[in-house]
């Protein structure tokens, strides 16, 4: 009985968050054509610099998530104030999925010029074409079933982005990976340890993908134990022939299928807490913006 008592007020604590603060998303009505009948939801820091060129990150929620909840977990709205980029958020509709699940599983919703990826690429094309958005630094980034269509967004559209981070993301893609292209984004892969919901090995598969695309040898890396000085973090580090980093995986011990967050004011703090997160004292989403590269220089 405690258990559900406290599970239901860490639910009553995200909703309250995602609506106080649901004013901050702007809804895009007619942002293309939407083909995969999702919504559109827009974050613009209120002192947006227009004068020069902006970044673009896309952010997909997770199963039985919104916007405003994705919003809230993991803090990508402050990072944008403080650094002056603009945020879409994509959401899914009960109708399509009834635990609002992104359909990466299936192919005429996930393939290239298809339905749900095809209305997320045109959310992008609408922000080019509406924002002074610099085309080669569009972003994405996701959980679990956002995880695996921003996946088979980069799968599909490599040249859209510069980088991406996937966390907890299963490994079905229902289109052939693309190893042929010339271009591939670099990818951040983030997995819990303990997650009962997407198994580990999906982490292992995802990185194999992208050790492919990539052309790089699977088992040449540099392993990095106590990541940070965090006892729990794991990381290995590809590297391509000019020695840059073209893909990392990151495995947190004791931890399930949820966002790694760091609460507090800092620039380097943030995210709430909530069913949807777990606080070892990591801002996941502030290392993921420096992995970016959209971090300023104070």
């Amino acid at each position: 009985m405690v258990q559900k008592i406290k599970l239901i007020q860490l639910l009553l604590f995200c909703f309250a968050f995602s609506f106080v603060n649901a004013q901050d998303l702007v809804s895009v009505n007619h942002f293309g054509k939407n083909m995969g009948n999702l919504k559109m939801f827009l974050y613009t820091p209120k002192n947006l610099d227009t004068s020069k060129k902006i970044p673009l990150v896309l952010v997909l929620h997770g199963c039985t998530q919104s916007a405003q909840s994705i919003a809230e977990a993991t803090g990508w709205k402050k990072l944008a104030e403080l650094n002056n980029f603009i945020v879409v958020y994509p959401e899914q509709k009960i109708v399509n999925n009834v635990s609002k699940c992104f359909n990466f599983f299936i192919g005429m919703k996930s393939k290239k010029d298809k339905g749900e990826l095809f209305s997320i690429k045109q959310m992008i094309d609408y922000s080019l074409r509406n924002y002074n958005i610099d085309s080669s630094q569009v972003f994405i980034t996701g959980v679990s079933a956002g995880a695996a269509m921003s996946n088979a967004l980069l799968n599909s559209y490599p040249n859209l982005f510069n980088a991406a981070a996937l966390i907890g993301c299963p490994s079905l893609l229902t289109e052939k990976l693309d190893t042929l292209s010339i271009y591939q984004p670099r990818v951040l892969i983030i997995q819990g340890e303990e997650d009962k919901v997407v198994a580990p090995t999906n982490a292992d598969r995802v990185l194999n993908q992208w050790t492919k695309k990539h052309h790089l040898k699977n088992d040449d890396f540099k392993l990095e134990n106590n990541y940070l000085n965090f006892p729990e973090l794991t990381l290995k580090t590809f590297f391509d022939n000019n020695q840059q980093i073209q893909v990392q995986s990151l495995s947190a011990k004791d931890v399930g299928h949820v966002i790694l967050i760091n609460p507090g004011e800092n620039d380097n703090e943030g995210g709430k807490d909530c069913i949807y997160t777990k606080d070892i004292n990591f801002h996941s989403t502030y290392w993921i913006a420096e992995f970016f590269g959209l971090i300023k220089n104070k």
